[in-house]
């Protein structure tokens, strides 16, 4: 009887050992979190880029502790800046959570970035990333504080200089106020022209300027291609 039990034994215990394994293995497949990007877009406020969307669990078990990074880039590739959020709680599978992310504007502007979804401590979700690239359009009305004219009044002429360095503009559009003198009698004169921002721009008056009242810029022409 005693080889009888023995051989019993074993196969049970192989049994067991069978059915354990591919348990394991199995819920091991299932602990595999699927992040997605969806509704990424941004927008200006003042001089802050604000980047926002949604994160969708695509998997089949909750997520947690995600962190959100968003590189940003100039237009010629350098790194124009860099922000970061973060979603520390569970996101049930088909879940959706928001993320907005506040980047300071400098003198160079942001044209493409990249958002990065990730989890805080290594494991095994795996990080999803979208790209966009931002229209010039949304910096026009920021593009008229950063253009920088410069006004020179000669006797009988005024010198018109503009400095976009490394922006998105090919023409200021701007205003300026002049006080004439035409014999004895002075007289206030408002202009509005264009100047390119490759070159300066004379403008030639037969009375005498007296002096530059004020330049204001009104517009900007945005270059087609950035």
């Amino acid at each position: 009887m005693l080889p009888r039990l023995l051989l019993v034994g074993v196969l049970l215990a192989a049994g067991f050992g069978g059915s354990h394994r591919p348990a394991a293995a199995a819920a091991g497949g299932n602990a595999s979190g699927v992040l997605e990007l969806v509704g990424v877009d941004h927008s200006l406020n003042g001089r802050t880029l604000v980047i926002s969307g949604w994160v969708r669990n695509t998997g089949s078990v909750p997520v947690e502790r995600l962190v959100i990074d968003v590189s940003a880039f100039g237009p010629n590739g350098e790194l124009a800046g860099f922000g970061s959020d973060g979603i520390p709680w569970a996101i049930l599978p088909d879940g959706l959570d928001h993320f907005r992310i506040y980047l300071p504007l400098g003198r160079a502007l942001v044209r493409d970035y990249a958002v990065t979804i990730s989890a805080s401590r290594p494991g095994p979700l795996r990080p999803a990333v979208a790209t966009r690239t931002i229209d010039p359009a949304l910096y026009r009305s920021l593009l008229q504080s950063m253009v920088r004219v410069r006004a020179d009044a000669e006797v009988t002429s005024l010198v018109l200089r503009v400095g976009a360095e490394g922006l998105p503009v090919m023409r200021v559009h701007v205003k300026v106020i002049l006080l004439l003198q035409d014999g004895d009698r002075a007289d206030l004169r408002s202009i509005v022209v264009a100047v390119p921002v490759d070159r300066a721009l004379r403008l030639a008056f037969a009375p005498f300027i007296v002096r530059v009242v004020s330049v204001e810029v009104v517009d900007v022409t945005l270059t087609p291609t950035w």
